[in-house]
């Protein structure tokens, strides 16, 4: 392949990964252990695994992502207003709060969701 070609199909690819319309976001929880902080260590931690269910005004599941060993997720929807949660079942903790989602054509929007873990 000539070097041009390479740049402008390279070009191209960056232009469509920018034009991707969703959400993404990160699920921390805390407290992350037992006890007193101490110093130097995070109160929170990264949320591996979580199941996050991305819902329309209607409250209908639109799009389900899992959260990486990081906690970042991420998920493509239409554009549109939504309601972010972490789906833990049946289970009383870790609770979770709801982050709205205003999704724009051509843009990605961010949220963040804190978990209490119930530790104490």
């Amino acid at each position: 392949m000539k070097p041009g070609m390479r740049a402008i199909l390279l070009l191209l690819a960056s232009a469509n990964a920018s034009a991707a319309t969703g959400v993404n976001g990160i699920v921390s929880v805390s407290p992350a252990h037992p006890g007193p902080q101490r110093i130097g260590e995070s109160a929170s931690a990264s949320m591996q695994g979580a199941s996050i269910v991305i819902l329309d005004a209607q409250r209908s599941v639109v799009a389900h992502a899992t959260t990486n060993a990081d906690g970042h997720f991420s998920v493509t929807v239409a554009p549109g207003e939504y309601s972010v949660e972490v789906d833990v079942g049946k289970a009383r903790l870790p609770r979770c709060g709801t982050a709205q989602a205003s999704v724009q054509d051509g843009q990605v929007a961010h949220v963040e969701l804190a978990c209490d873990s119930g530790m104490r």
